[in-house]
């Protein structure tokens, strides 16, 4: 049962030695097997106790006897998060392809943004090699973006307007692969890559160059043709990529027929760009089972987009969001259009929990390891969380284990991705996490973090995950390093 009360920590000892089948002394504190003493801590302190030199006692003290395990659980934070690669996104500039506006991306960081919609226009070589020039200045645009503390949905387009006067397939190959540089040096600034690139906008309808077939394309382009073009570009997005990014496309008919089954893909999504907006969500899609096929496919890969009003009727009511942001595991949304949604929702009390329901939320439960060990030797750590928000984590992060002392810290990362984790959870998941303990002797307070896997943000707080969780005590957030002291300790001493 998760706990419910400001009182957050609990220390159950589980004392293998014989000694310690003894009724507790009164008091309530447990035997402290092999002569530990009983901690004298407060309950919620945070603070575990053991035997002689062992860490100190909460909730009424714990033994420290070899062999004993301190156990912690949490209590969960209905709070507001600023968390990456997930919730509300402002737009960067009108055109990233020439400029960043740096205060309108402060200003929305402000506001608990971490997300800039990076729209790239590319008209300008509709016939040509994209240029040096602007290559060099798009990828500085993005380490200015990292900088701030945000990370692009970004889109390429050749026609952002309903023209859709695009360029031919072999072209948009061709601008692709010199793009590909761009994006991996620039991965750790990409929450997701938008495919782009075909049609009106860059939403993959109505190509004046045979790259889409039926709504407002060239005249005598067969489906067949059409077909084949989208492959040729897919294919290339799929091999500029970077394996931590996720590539989403528009048209869902794309996505049922290149993978049938909607388990196949591992990052590839769908934005949609007219959420909620009619019986078709203005022609996004095409049939019942097409809708069917991206719930499944969501449960594990991206969703996002924007809100629209050109078909009606709109979904704008608190039970419409509820239902179809938990079935379509919404993860982002452009937070500037289409304002109708966001007054409804705001109207009807449920604005504050669309934001925290977007994307992730990862709540800790609890945490156990043993009191003591030797120096040198492997603990074991096992944390108990949950992922209650709407999607999944994306990309390859992992959670952590820090050990801390004087300064001093010891890390080690799961083997499973936090991205295992299934969304809108309803019970915990054990994650084990192996971690060499130091070589000098002490007590190490017992840290758990979500940092980013890229090099230049991986220490970075603001491309850290928080974690849905309340202070209490010893168990608190930790700023500076992105991490949540979880109140316990572990007694790290030769010959125990």
């Amino acid at each position: 049962m998760r706990p419910s009360g400001a009182l957050a920590l609990f220390v159950t000892v589980l004392v293998l030695d014989a000694a310690c089948s003894e009724p507790p002394p009164a008091g309530g504190a447990p035997s402290a097997g092999g002569g530990g003493a009983a901690g004298d801590g407060a309950a919620g302190s945070g603070a575990a106790s053991g035997g002689a030199g062992g860490p100190s006692a909460g909730a009424g003290g714990a033994s420290g006897a070899a062999g004993a395990t301190v156990s912690a659980t949490f209590t969960p934070s209905e709070a507001p998060l600023a968390n990456p690669e997930r919730g509300w996104y402002g737009w960067a500039s009108d055109d990233f392809g020439a400029s960043l506006e740096v205060d309108t991306v402060d200003a929305a960081f402000a506001k608990g943004y971490r997300l800039m919609f990076a729209k790239v226009e590319l008209g300008a070589f509709r016939s040509s090699p994209i240029s040096a020039t602007f290559l060099s200045e798009l990828s500085a645009r993005l380490a200015t973006l990292r900088a701030h503390g945000m990370k692009a949905v970004l889109r390429f387009a050749y026609d952002y307007t309903e023209g859709g006067n695009d360029a031919p397939a072999t072209q948009i190959e061709s601008h692709v692969e010199q793009l590909a540089p761009v994006l991996t040096e620039n991965a750790d600034a990409l929450a997701v890559f938008q495919a782009g690139f075909i049609g009106a906008w860059g939403e993959w309808h109505s190509s004046k160059h045979s790259n889409s077939y039926g709504y407002h394309t060239n005249p005598g382009v067969t489906l067949a043709e059409a077909n084949q073009n989208r492959l040729i570009v897919r294919d290339a997005l799929l091999a500029a990529t970077p394996a931590s990014v996720p590539l989403v496309f528009r048209d869902p008919g794309d996505l049922l027929r290149w993978y049938p089954d909607p388990t196949t893909p591992s990052r590839v999504g769908l934005h949609n760009d007219c959420f909620l907006a009619g019986p078709t969500d203005t022609g996004t899609y095409e049939s019942q089972a097409e809708r069917s096929y991206v719930m499944s496919l969501t449960e594990r890969n991206s969703f996002g987009g924007e809100t629209c009003d050109a078909d009606t009727p709109l979904r704008t009511s608190c039970d419409d969001i509820r239902r179809e942001g938990a079935s379509y595991h919404l993860a982002y949304l452009n937070r500037e259009y289409f304002e109708g949604f966001f007054t409804a929702w705001q109207a009807g009390g449920c604005l504050d929990e669309v934001e925290r329901r977007m994307g992730y939320r990862l709540e800790l439960d609890a945490v156990r390891h043993a009191t003591r060990a030797t120096p040198g030797s492997t603990l074991r750590v096992e944390v108990e969380l949950r992922n209650v928000g709407w999607a999944s984590v994306t990309g390859e992060r992992k959670l952590v284990v820090r050990l801390v002392r004087d300064g001093n810290v010891t890390t080690a990362a799961s083997t499973t991705r936090l991205s295992a984790l299934e969304a809108q959870a309803t019970k915990s998941t054990t994650i084990p996490i192996d971690i060499v303990l130091p070589t000098t002797e002490g007590d190490y307070a017992v840290e758990l973090a979500a940092p980013d896997v890229h090099p230049r943000t991986m220490s970075d707080a603001r491309f850290a995950i928080r974690f849905a969780n309340a202070d209490a005590g010893a168990q608190a957030w930790r700023p500076a390093s992105a991490s949540f002291a979880t109140g316990t300790i572990v007694s790290v001493r030769a010959g125990d």
